[in-house]
């Protein structure tokens, strides 16, 4: 008995309060937009075919074949800003919870494809903010503070305790 206290006491340890998690949502969401921000200062140079890695060296002396990357199938400054914009407006819907749980995993999804266009670019803070963004994709990060909590109210315990927020 004493074993499972201490197991049971460990578990609830490892449980996350929702507003926490909201509150790292909202902290989250705005990391990724003024990274994004700071990127788009050195659109050309970093992410067109005009600046220092144009796609064909990319894909030719840092690439893998499991790697994936919107921002290499469009090379001109328009094309990469466009695709800045977009990314924008989901880093914007994940800050304020709207559609988290989509808004989240498509803003790993881009923040992945960002991070592949230029890899040399990248230090271990980047591979850091795209794995814990991972595992927090598996936590209710939409459950308080969000549009979605106000559109869709449902009654949900105070803590979580499941694999992303052990994981995180």
């Amino acid at each position: 008995a004493m074993g499972g206290s201490l197991i049971k006491k460990w578990l609830q340890g490892m449980a996350l309060d929702l507003r926490s998690l909201a509150l790292l949502r909202i902290a989250y969401g705005l990391w990724l937009l003024q990274d994004l921000a700071i990127r788009a200062t050195d659109l050309v140079a970093h992410y067109t075919d005009w600046g220092a890695q144009p796609a064909h060296v990319v894909t030719k002396i840092s690439w893998d074949p499991a790697f994936f990357s919107l921002h290499l199938m469009q090379t001109s400054w328009q094309g990469q800003a466009l695709i800045f914009a977009a990314t924008a407006v989901v880093y914007a819907c994940f800050l304020v919870g709207y559609r988290t749980r989509i808004a989240g995993w498509v803003s790993w999804f881009l923040l992945v494809s960002l991070h592949n266009r230029n890899p040399i670019i990248l230090d271990g803070g980047d591979l850091y903010l795209r794995c814990l963004l991972f595992w927090l994709l598996f936590c209710p990060l939409g459950a308080r503070w969000s549009v979605d909590a106000q559109r869709q109210p449902v009654e949900v315990p105070d803590t979580v305790l499941n694999l992303g927020t052990v994981a995180y």
